[in-house]
């Protein structure tokens, strides 16, 4: 996916408006994004998704994604949302934790195609001992609560044992996949919360998601803004073991202005940057490699070439850059399948970051 997307932004730079053939582009990037979602959402099942948690305010992220949510629902679902006045803050994946939100959504919207209420409540909860006593794997506490509530068909107790298997589901054929909601259960059981279902025919479903606090004295974070990045002038050292990606990779970065030097394993990278007497400015590694690990590779190259900036890419989790699918403070990371202008963008801020550092220490 990761090749396709890439080739298709090299074609859109070059295949202006006018052009007939745009839209044959534009419709091969739109089956590529798909199939990059399934992707996705089979990694969230098996809890393989990279995630990258941050501090965030519960309630910024149900209204930046009920706005999207109101035109997705249509005119004959009414959506309320109702958060508690002191609402804690939530350490979780901005991203993750608005796809939670919207498979939700869609998939109480198919349960009322006549019509009906969807309600998504936050507000802090307990979980008395006594609750955890009953419930497996459940820590007593208090948490986050995040309800989603509708008023469509409910559930038999036997649908409720399967709902969330992967590919289980009660839609037509070419409805759905069956994995929105075991793409929920995947991501939730990653934050290191836990979901209870209640629900029952013709009286509607109500989804309770519990979400560890985050520390109430941290600051939640603001979505990082995307911007148009600008061309660049730097060298790149770019590793990659799969040769389509790299080509691709290096046309993407020498089309935007920059310098590359490019590598299939990372002890060619090592002797490529020994032979470099020129500066280079950023290392933009694969993760999992032969030879050695992309963090390996990060952590011999700064022995000669003191902070260097290290931007890492990969499409599932490895414990060279996080545990438990976290990445790790201050890890620089781009999620395949990426765009170019993803990639682009990703690489002009760790650039410019790595020369704001720079010039704080010779200050």
């Amino acid at each position: 996916m990761t090749v396709i997307s890439g080739y298709c932004g090299l074609l859109l730079t070059r295949t202006p408006a006018p052009d007939p053939r745009r839209e044959d582009v534009i419709g091969i990037q739109e089956a590529a994004d798909r199939a990059a979602a399934l992707t996705q959402q089979l990694l969230a099942f098996g809890r393989k998704q990279i995630m990258q948690p941050m501090v965030l305010d519960l309630r910024e992220v149900i209204e930046d994604t009920g706005r999207m949510l109101r035109r997705l629902l249509g005119e004959h679902v009414h959506l309320a949302i109702t958060t508690g006045p002191l609402l804690s803050p939530v350490f979780a994946d901005r991203g993750q934790l608005s796809q939670v939100l919207v498979n939700l959504a869609v998939n109480a919207r198919d349960a009322m195609p006549e019509g009906g209420s969807l309600t998504i409540e936050a507000q802090d909860a307990p979980l008395s001992e006594e609750y955890a006593d009953t419930h497996l794997a459940v820590a007593p506490g208090t948490y986050v609560r995040l309800a989603v509530s509708d008023t469509g068909a409910g559930m038999t107790p036997e649908i409720q044992a399967r709902m969330f298997e992967p590919f289980f589901t009660t839609k037509p054929t070419g409805k759905g996949t069956g994995l929105g909601l075991s793409t929920v259960h995947g991501v939730v059981k990653q934050f290191g919360g836990h979901i209870f279902v209640y629900s029952e025919p013709e009286q509607g479903t109500t989804i309770m998601i519990y979400l560890p606090r985050a520390e109430a004295t941290a600051a939640a974070e603001a979505p990082p803004k995307q911007v148009v990045a600008a061309r660049g002038s730097e060298t790149i050292l770019v590793v990659e073991d799969d040769a389509e990606i790299l080509v691709m990779i290096r046309r993407v970065l020498e089309q935007q202005g920059y310098s590359v030097l490019s590598a299939a394993r990372p002890r060619l990278a090592l002797e490529l940057a020994a032979r470099h007497q020129e500066p280079i400015h950023l290392l933009l590694t694969d993760v999992v490699m032969p030879e050695m690990s992309g963090r390996q590779l990060s952590e011999r190259l700064p022995r000669d070439r003191p902070g260097l900036p290290v931007l890492f890419m990969s499409g599932y989790t490895d414990n060279a850059i996080g545990h438990q699918g976290r990445l790790d403070p201050d890890t620089e990371f781009v999620q395949k399948p990426f765009r170019p202008d993803t990639l682009l963008r990703r690489v002009r801020q760790v650039l410019e970051r790595g020369a704001s550092q720079r010039l704080a220490l010779d200050v």
